[in-house]
C-alpha cells in the first residue's frame, strides 16, 4: 500500500513538472509572437521600412556609402549605440565620450581581465552577427543600423528593471569605423611616429633597428639568445607583457617559431648581438585566432621592443 502511494506521488510529481515545462514553453512562444506583432505595429505606426530575418530579428539600415568597407572576420568594429523600449524609454547606451569596440570573430569567449576587456560580438543582440555574415553581409562602415529585437533574441545579460525579460527592445547603432589588422598597424605607426620600418611584403612583419652594432656578430640560426622585450597590443597600446626570455632562433624562412610566436622569432633573427629593434606583426605571426593568456585577444596585431644579448 505504501509503495503504491509513493509510486502514485512520483507519477503525479512527474506529470506536474512536465505540465509546468509545457506551460512555460507555451508562455514563451506566446510572448515571442506578441513581441513580433508589437514590433510590426511599431514599425507601421512610425513609418519605418524594415526587413527581417527568419529568426524574427527586424532591422533597418541607412547606407551612407554603398562602397564602404564591410567588416570581415578579424576586423575591429567601433560603434555607438542606444537601446530603447518601444515606448521610447532609454534602457542602455554607450558611455558618453567612449565608443564601444569589438572584434568580429568566431571566438565565443570574451576577455574580461581588467584593462584588457574585449568582446567578439555585439553582446546585447548576438544575432546581429547574422547581418554581418554571408549570405547577408549588409553592414558597412558608416552605416546607421536600427534593430528591433524580440525578447528571445536579446543577450542573456540584457535584462534590467527598465528592460524586463519579455519585452522587445530597439537598438540604434552607428558603425563608426571598421579596421583591418593592417589598418590598425598603420594607425599605430602613425600615432607613435615610428620611422624607418621595413615591411616584409609576404607576411606583413615590420621591423626597424633602434640601436645598431654593425660590427657585432650576426645571430645564427639555432643560436640561443637572451632577449629583453616589452610587448603591447597594437589596437590600443596596452602593455601585455615584459621581461627576458631565452630564444632558440629558427630559420625565419620556414614555418617554425622556436618556442615563441613566429613574428617574435623572425624579428630576433634580424639582429646582431647587442642590438635593439621594434617589431610589429599581424596576428597570423602571433596568437592568431586563439589569443593568449586572457590579455591578448584573438586577431591581435602585436608590437614588441626587443634587445638581443649573448646567453
Amino acid at each position: 500500500m505504501r509503495g503504491t502511494l509513493i509510486l502514485g506521488l512520483a507519477v503525479s510529481l512527474a506529470v506536474t513538472i512536465v505540465a509546468c515545462e509545457q506551460t512555460e514553453e507555451a508562455f514563451q512562444d506566446r510572448k515571442t509572437r506578441d513581441n513580433k506583432a508589437e514590433i510590426r505595429s511599431y514599425l507601421l505606426a512610425n513609418n519605418i521600412q524594415a526587413d527581417s530575418l527568419r529568426n524574427g530579428l527586424y532591422f533597418s539600415i541607412l547606407n551612407k556609402n554603398p562602397n564602404a568597407q564591410k567588416p570581415q572576420i578579424g576586423d575591429e568594429i567601433t560603434f555607438r549605440y542606444i537601446a530603447r523600449r518601444l515606448d521610447g524609454t532609454i534602457v542602455d547606451s554607450s558611455q558618453v565620450g567612449i565608443n564601444d569596440v569589438y572584434i568580429r570573430s568566431f571566438n565565443s569567449n570574451d576577455i574580461t581581465a581588467a584593462g584588457y576587456a574585449m568582446t567578439y560580438r555585439f553582446n546585447a543582440v548576438p544575432s546581429f552577427e547574422e547581418l554581418l555574415a554571408a549570405p547577408q553581409e549588409k553592414i558597412r562602415e558608416g552605416d546607421k543600423v536600427s534593430l528591433f529585437v524580440p525578447w528571445s533574441l536579446r543577450g542573456t545579460g540584457d535584462v534590467s528593471l527598465l528592460a524586463p525579460l519579455y519585452i522587445p527592445i530597439r537598438y540604434d547603432l552607428d558603425i563608426l569605423k571598421v579596421r583591418t589588422e593592417e589598418e590598425q598597424i598603420d594607425d599605430f605607426v602613425a600615432l607613435n611616429k615610428i620611422q624607418g620600418l621595413e615591411k616584409n611584403p609576404t607576411n606583413g612583419l615590420r621591423f626597424v633597428k633602434t640601436k645598431a652594432y654593425p660590427d657585432s656578430a650576426l645571430i645564427a640560426v639555432n643560436t640561443t639568445v637572451s632577449v629583453t622585450y616589452t610587448g603591447k597590443l597594437v589596437r590600443n597600446g596596452v602593455q601585455f607583457d615584459a621581461g627576458t626570455i631565452d630564444v632558440s632562433v629558427v630559420d625565419p624562412t620556414g614555418n617554425a617559431s622556436g618556442g615563441v610566436v613566429k613574428g617574435f622569432n623572425d624579428g630576433v633573427a634580424k639582429l646582431r648581438f647587442g642590438e635593439k629593434a621594434i617589431v610589429i606583426f599581424p596576428s597570423a605571426l602571433g596568437y592568431s585566432v586563439q589569443g593568449s593568456a586572457g590579455k591578448i585577444p584573438a586577431y591581435s596585431p602585436l608590437y614588441f621592443e626587443i634587445e638581443a644579448k649573448r646567453k
